[in-house]
């Protein structure tokens, strides 16, 4: 069974990785988690973690987590994360979503 719950989790990154990389935009490599990273500026995106996921949820649908929520001083604002637990449909969706909000970004 646990083989099989990774093999799941396992393919759902890479399909969330694959999907944002097309996109264009920067993910970090990711083991033993359930959560994907983004580096903004990597990715062209000139918004601190902050904005980028205040702004993904009112334009793209999509939430994501500022890593600067885990720092209680000196944060690191370029890195964002996203949870890649969810089913292939919500994941393609939300890669649909993120490519059409980084397109409006330039």
């Amino acid at each position: 069974w646990l083989a099989d719950q990774r093999a799941t989790y396992q393919a759902s990154r890479d399909r969330l990785a694959a999907g944002l990389e097309k996109a264009g935009y920067a993910v970090l490599p990711s083991g033993a988690t359930w959560f994907l990273s983004i580096d903004l500026p990597a990715s062209g995106i000139a918004l601190d973690d902050v904005s980028f996921c205040e702004r993904i949820i009112d334009e793209a649908g999509v939430a994501a987590i500022p890593l600067s929520a885990f720092y209680p001083t000196d944060p690191a604002t370029h890195l964002v994360r996203l949870c890649f637990a969810k089913t292939d449909a919500t994941l393609d969706r939300a890669i649909e979503r993120l490519a059409a909000f980084r397109a409006t970004l330039g």
